[in-house]
């Protein structure tokens, strides 16, 4: 499938290297790159809110990121610098794209281009440097979660990703999770140890088709974040949930209904902090979790698309964290 795309050119040998097309410059992103890259991503959600009949005042314009979002664009610089690609005009920060690699699984994190540079194929080139440095590092499969615009899912699927499950963006009440079923089995707070965190290793083996210990570990050291996990009598690991003040996710467990139990203990969690509302991915193959959701006061914000090169995952059981790390 790879090697028959031709128009995205995979081949180039000068991948990681700076280069100008048409009076773009393409260089990998830097650590003092990080507030442009926020005004450009903030541009172009206002501009797909916009066509989605959203409203594009959600999405804030600032040059400093979030303390969050710094911190996960860290993470994606610490570990995939040869992912992470900076498109400008004259100096002037104009797109971006990053990726990750899990095993044999490519991730397109973020692809963003501000609209006054729209129709230049600034996208096509960000994703070609993207997907070729994963695929150099061996990924079999690739993937993204793409937004419901045209053009975008057109770009993804003639590099061979196809929609294979829609993703609910859902919001809703602290207090509709809070009254979903009991946890059938004892929680508790993840412990940071390296056991701990190899047994959630093993059950993304199990659930997300292979390891990423070193999201876990991200996770784990972000002040934002809690994570609790779900075992039963006899210390097996049932499930983990990792949650903030206002979302949900990642969540993996090894049957359905124990997410039940692990948005519960998310739900209680938050309504103690007095959050106002909650919100969480839900991948349409997750019958479970969507019923529940939409019986307890939440509703669909808006949908995006899971699209892959071919088909991975238990989607039934698992919720994403966003379309950056899934």
């Amino acid at each position: 499938m790879y090697r028959s795309y031709v128009s995205l050119q995979l081949h180039a040998s000068a991948i990681y290297s700076v280069g100008v097309i048409d009076g773009v410059t393409y260089r990998p992103i830097r650590e003092g790159d990080l507030g442009a890259l926020g005004l450009v991503q903030g541009e172009a959600a206002r501009w797909l809110a916009a066509h989605e009949g959203r409203d594009p005042a959600a999405f804030p314009l600032s040059d400093e990121p979030s303390p969050p979002a710094r911190r996960l664009l860290r993470h994606l610089l610490a570990g995939s610098s040869d992912l992470c690609w900076l498109a400008e005009v004259e100096n002037r920060p104009v797109g971006f794209g990053t990726g990750i690699v899990r095993g044999d699984l490519w991730l397109l994190s973020n692809l963003f281009v501000h609209p006054d540079v729209h129709d230049r194929g600034i996208g096509q080139e960000l994703l070609r440097r993207c997907f070729v440095a994963g695929r150099d590092r061996g990924s079999s499969i690739a993937a993204v979660i793409s937004s419901s615009h045209a053009s975008a899912q057109s770009l993804y699927i003639r590099l061979g990703m196809v929609p294979r499950v829609p993703l609910f963006i859902l919001r809703g009440p602290p207090e509709g999770l809070a009254s979903l079923p009991q946890p059938r089995a004892r929680t508790k707070r993840l412990q940071a140890n390296n056991h701990e965190l190899g047994r959630l290793g093993d059950l993304d083996r199990w659930v997300w088709g292979r390891r990423r210990d070193i999201d876990h570990q991200f996770w784990w050291r972000d002040s934002y974040i809690d994570c609790r996990i779900l075992q039963d009598d006899d210390g097996q690991l049932l499930g983990y949930v990792y949650f903030g003040p206002d979302y949900v996710g990642p969540l993996a467990a090894r049957t359905r209904r124990a997410q039940l139990g692990l948005l519960r203990v998310a739900g209680e969690a938050q309504m103690e902090a007095n959050s106002e509302s909650v919100l969480i991915r839900v991948p349409g193959v997750n019958v479970t979790v969507l019923r529940a959701l939409l019986e307890h006061d939440f509703r669909i914000d808006h949908v995006n698309l899971m699209m892959t090169s071919r088909p991975f995952g238990r989607f039934d059981r698992y919720l994403p964290s966003g379309g950056v790390l899934l």
